[in-house]
């Protein structure tokens, strides 16, 4: 039987008030493309160090592919096209 010690995890502090504001636009975007059925995924491409990011449909079916810069103004509110 393991025993663990319990130690002290310093945090970052509380979050600035700018980050959660942008925390919140993101989860209602992400609440609305929930509801329309629609989801943004992110997977990292190790053979090229880069984030590729789809569109996907309610049953994971590539809508189409942009950029990690266009899905990071979509989580800040800008619409799809």
């Amino acid at each position: 039987m393991h025993h663990f010690a319990p130690r002290l995890v310093k945090t970052a502090g509380e979050p600035e008030d700018d980050a959660l504001l942008a925390s919140a636009v993101a989860a209602g975007v992400a609440r609305e493309l929930y509801a329309a059925g629609r989801q943004v995924r992110f997977a990292v491409v190790p053979t090229r160090e880069r984030v590729a990011v789809t569109l996907c449909d309610a049953d994971g079916v590539v809508l189409s592919r942009m950029t990690a810069a266009r899905a990071l103004r979509i989580a800040a509110g800008e619409r799809l096209r």
